[in-house]
């Protein structure tokens, strides 16, 4: 397990001090060349030796603010990247001005084509290129984070070949790009930070294909994405940083630093107090040679909240006026495809707290063991699921075309030890079913196997219940020892 926290930091903190902009030395209202140094050990200060004495990162006075220089010439020359032959690679350059409070502000403006070809094997080349980009945030050295930013990028072409036996192409563009990002200090403790980012594309193309044909084309005319998160303990992150880079060269820890980093993981959880996500796309259209295809939108939604010991997960997906055209399918076929459809699935009570109970219990410095990380999933699932069973709520379950309307909710619960003892309860609505049957037996003259489906939509008629509103009604139940009731009545 520390060889795994040591190796994903050197592997990510490039990035990580890159995001950053600047971290510390805002105090000074004076720009010189003490300055400079002072803010450039700051920018390296969570970095490995040989990285932050490379050069690759350089901060100079430059009138009012400094000027913040990332060669990653020199950082790919330090890492030793002898696979691949990278050409275009110029400095990055952002400027970072000292803001009342001892907060700072960031800007930059920086485009790059970049293209690399590998040295041996498979003849593959790359090439990643971006026409404009531009950062304008505020950043707060004490937690080393962008309190608020704003980027935007235009002219985005990323491109693969790769030459074994036949050229292989991948292109990809995309018009725009941008995301802005708040934060917030939290009323849940100090150094938490309430967040929320958006942003988006427009107009991504990807087309897979060679020299003499396209193997299909991908086009979405948008992207936007929301995101929030509470209590996001970013103090408490730095500790962690900071104690991996001051202990990332040990092999192993005393008792009290292994002590210490146990502390230093509990007071990470939980990781937020909650957390929700949106992601929606417009107009997509799929070509290939087997046949075309599209939806108008497409939403995904995840949200996490509630106290730890019973932290409610929901996830939900939402597809409208989707289209295919396929000799794959049917024509018969083609009328049943919804014209929209939605899953929503929740997970209640999940005892999240269960990971700092197992994480209680650890002993980083115990010899590895093979079946040490098999026995803690296995602990957070008894602590997670203490009756030993999990429950899956279905509040929605939609789909609607010109023939047909159902609509079902229900949920189900599953045995953890046993995968062949399952219960459910659903009811399920379905409006215009003698229409949706009418439908089904036209389409049979053609389709003989949906004769099946007819017959079974006909028997689930007879049981059916009718509400108010002319829908059919099944209310559904699926005892653990597998006996069947639909509106009351046992099914043998």
């Amino acid at each position: 397990m520390w060889g795994s926290l040591t190796m994903n930091f050197k592997r990510n903190v490039a990035a990580a001090v890159l995001a950053i902009g600047v971290s510390g030395a805002a105090q000074a209202a004076d720009i010189n060349t003490q300055g400079a140094k002072d803010l450039l050990s700051n920018l390296t200060h969570f970095l490995p030796e040989d990285l932050a004495s490379s050069g690759f990162i350089t901060v100079t006075p430059a009138d009012n603010r400094y000027k913040i220089t990332y060669d990653f010439a020199k950082l790919l020359d330090k890492m030793k990247t002898t696979d691949f032959i990278i050409s275009g690679l110029k400095p990055f350059t952002a400027f970072a001005t000292p803001q009342d409070g001892g907060l700072w502000a960031i800007e930059g403006n920086n485009a790059f084509d970049i293209t690399a070809k590998s040295k041996s094997g498979p003849d593959i080349s790359l090439r990643y290129a971006l026409t404009s980009s531009s950062i304008n945030g505020v950043f707060d050295p004490a937690l080393h984070y962008m309190k608020s930013m704003e980027t935007k990028g235009s002219g985005v072409t990323i491109s693969t070949r790769t030459n074994d036996n036949g050229i292989q192409k991948n292109d990809v563009t995309i018009d725009s790009i941008g995301y802005t990002l708040s934060s917030a200090n939290s009323s849940s403790g100090a150094g938490k930070l309430d967040m929320e980012m958006n942003g988006g594309l427009q107009s991504l193309y990807d087309k897979i294909s060679s020299d003499t044909a396209i193997f299909g084309e991908l086009r979405i005319g948008s992207i936007g994405f929301n995101a929030s998160a509470t209590a996001l303990p970013l103090k408490q992150i730095n500790d962690l940083i900071q104690f991996v880079s001051e202990h990332k060269d040990a092999k192993t820890l005393s008792d009290s630093e292994s002590a210490s980093l146990k502390n230093l993981l509990l007071n990470l959880l939980p990781v937020a107090g909650s957390f929700g996500e949106s992601v929606s796309a417009r107009d997509i259209s799929v070509t290939t040679p087997l046949g075309n295809g599209g939806l108008q939108k497409m939403d995904y939604s995840l949200k996490v909240d509630g106290p730890a010991k019973a932290t409610n997960v929901n996830l939900g997906l939402r597809l409208e006026k989707f289209k295919i055209a396929s000799d794959l399918v049917p024509q018969d076929y083609v009328a049943f495809i919804p014209d929209a459809a939605e899953v929503q699935v929740g997970v209640p009570n999940l005892n999240l707290a269960a990971v700092s109970d197992v994480l209680q219990r650890t002993d980083f410095n115990k010899p590895s063991d093979p079946d040490a990380g098999k026995q803690a999933v296995e602990d957070i699932q008894k602590e997670m699921f203490p009756d030993g069973t999990v429950t899956i709520a279905y509040p929605k379950v939609f789909a609607t075309s010109s023939l047909y309307e159902i609509e079902a909710s229900g949920s189900m619960r599953a045995w953890l030890d046993d995968k062949d003892r399952v219960s459910m309860k659903f009811t399920v609505l379905a409006r215009d079913l003698d229409k949706t049957i009418a439908a089904i037996q036209d389409a049979a003259k053609n389709q003989p196997d949906l004769n099946q489906v007819s017959l079974g939509l006909m028997m689930a008629k007879g049981f059916a219940k009718t509400d108010p509103d002319g829908r059919s009604r099944w209310d559904i139940s699926l005892a653990d020892d597998k006996s069947v009731t639909i509106n009351g009545q046992l099914i043998k």
